[in-house]
């Protein structure tokens, strides 16, 4: 081989590799660039303080049913931010049970990654996933985590947790129980919160979940429902408000996929993380917080 072919070789090499360094650990200013991520505002920050006393906090993690250390270590990070102020309640945006919802593994890989949260008192607020269809076990799922239906409401403090199955999104029955429960009289002072599995709003992997869109989209708007939150993606996102509605895809609980971003998109990130959701009497505060500790996102919304 020629000097000079070798030195071609090794210099395609170098800018492979330096290629292949830049997609696994990307500047910050590069990122957007190479990831497709579009970074919040506040990503890279210390979490601070807590700023007085918020009626309810949920965490609020998706798509975390590996069993593994990255699961393990979510629910860790959920703990050590929730010392002070536990949680009042955990909601797991689906894929509680991977890869096909084996009803025994419930403790293995649902309840013992989080028992940190749950022994702290914090009520279990379920969601199914497709992947918990997989063995037609998900009632055995539901009901071994404390549900009694895949679609239900739950009363957190101030905050009405309305729980969906966008497997069946279809079934006219869940959408005539939505449009009930949306209209239904509720107290004072009450936040409306919807969760499910599939994003209606997505530049992930799987990307808009377009039934979920059409069939309850109108519904949210229409019932001046702030935030809606699913898994799915495994990635962050926040949408830019909807017909006055927040979407906000909590994927990543336990593993990641690249993520894009799109003209409804205001913050997107391929990183493990939870939602940290605080309810006060005029507002809602959302906190994606990654595993070391830092901020992926912040926002508020008021009324």
């Amino acid at each position: 081989m020629s000097r000079r072919r070798a030195g071609g070789i090794v210099g395609l090499l170098v800018i492979l590799g330096f290629v292949g360094y830049l997609s696994v650990s990307p500047p910050a200013a590069l990122t957007p660039l190479l990831t497709g991520d579009r970074p919040g505002a506040s990503a890279g920050q210390e979490v601070p303080a807590i700023e007085g006393a918020p009626d309810v906090r949920i965490a609020v993690a998706g798509d975390t049913g590996t069993g593994t250390p990255a699961e393990e270590a979510t629910g860790g990070r959920m703990a050590a931010e929730g010392g002070e102020r536990p949680y009042d309640a955990l909601l797991l945006l689906g894929d509680l049970i991977y890869d096909v919802g084996d009803a025994t593994l419930v403790d293995r890989v649902v309840t013992e990654p989080f028992a940190p949260v749950l022994d702290s008192g914090a009520q279990l607020l379920p969601v199914l996933g497709n992947h918990d269809y997989g063995s037609g076990e998900q009632q055995q799922i539901l009901t071994a985590l404390g549900a009694d239906a895949p679609w239900y409401a739950a009363q957190v403090g101030s905050v009405r947790v309305l729980v969906l199955d966008s497997n069946r999104v279809d079934d006219p029955e869940q959408t005539q129980w939505l449009r009930e429960t949306l209209a239904a009289p509720q107290a004072a002072g009450t936040w409306t919160v919807a969760a499910m599995h599939h994003p209606a709003y997505s530049a992930g992997h799987h990307g808009s979940d377009l039934s979920v869109r059409e069939a309850w989209g109108p519904l949210f708007a229409d019932a001046g429902v702030p935030l809606v939150l699913a898994g799915h993606d495994h990635d962050y996102q926040r949408s830019t408000p909807q017909d006055g509605v927040i979407y906000v895809v909590s994927g990543a609980g336990a593993k990641t996929r690249p993520v894009g971003h799109q003209d409804f998109t205001a913050v997107s990130s391929a990183t493990l993380h939870y939602l940290d959701l605080l309810a006060y009497d005029d507002q809602l505060v959302g906190r994606a917080i990654d595993q070391d500790g830092n901020l992926l996102d912040s926002f508020t919304i008021t009324r």
